[in-house]
């Protein structure tokens, strides 16, 4: 049998023992934490170096430098003298672009009355503008007929352009462009809103029952303010 000093002996050898067990146990729950906390710190890191090479901004949207419409949603826009029919072989990609939202009538439903001129004469604004029949895409920004009323129906609330209109249907615009046309000398590309020029009509937010009118020519040349014919209803 073992003596009593052994057995204190052996007790305190144990006891070193389990505190050296303890001890390390504790020295990997630190570099745990630690490990953890530099993960965070690191994930932290990224977020702000995100956000600051992204501008602060998180949003899918297609919208560039404050432009409403990017150069992606320009692919397949008409550069040509009108008539000017609906784009449709790059729909997809120039609404993929935009990045607009669901077509909806029951819960964001607006319209507005556009008519644009070329050098004093009229263009027809086509029927079925960003709604590719019948197999679609189907635009929430569109036509249905040629009386030049916009139909802008969203499953939200959405700001609609001009400018995202023009890209929908498939011509080149811009603050000083139209289809063919650029803005030089005393010929240019004016847009009037309830009579009202615009200074950057591609980012115009399009509200219900405007009238807007799009001219290229000279000054005097095409009406400003015409008439405000919305069909009963609307």
């Amino acid at each position: 049998m073992a003596s009593r000093k052994e057995e204190r002996e052996q007790r305190r050898a144990e006891r070193r023992e389990a505190e050296k067990r303890d001890a390390a146990a504790a020295r990997r729950r630190q570099l745990v934490g630690y490990g953890v906390a530099g993960l965070l710190t690191l994930a932290v890191v990224i977020g702000i170096v995100v956000v600051i090479t992204s501008g602060g901004s998180s949003s899918s949207s297609s919208a560039t430098n404050g432009n409403s419409v990017p150069p992606a949603a320009e692919v397949g826009v008409q550069t040509t003298p009108p008539p000017w029919d609906p784009e449709y072989d790059h729909l997809s990609e120039r609404l993929q672009a935009l990045g607009l939202p669901g077509l909806n009538e029951q819960i964001f439903h607006i319209h507005a009355l556009l008519h644009v001129y070329v050098n004093g004469k009229p263009v027809t604004v086509p029927a079925n503008i960003g709604l590719k029949e019948p197999t679609g895409p189907f635009s929430p920004i569109h036509t249905h007929d040629t009386s030049g009323i916009v139909h802008m129906e969203a499953d939200q609330e959405y700001p609609f352009t001009i400018g995202e209109f023009f890209a929908v249907w498939g011509v080149k615009f811009s603050n000083d462009q139209l289809g063919a046309y650029k803005s030089k000398g005393d010929e240019k590309l004016s847009v009037y809103v309830n009579g009202k020029k615009v200074s950057d009509p591609v980012n115009y937010v399009m509200k219900d029952h405007d009238v807007i009118s799009v001219g290229y020519g000279k000054p005097g040349s095409f009406p400003t303010n015409p008439p405000a014919n919305f069909p009963a209803g609307l």
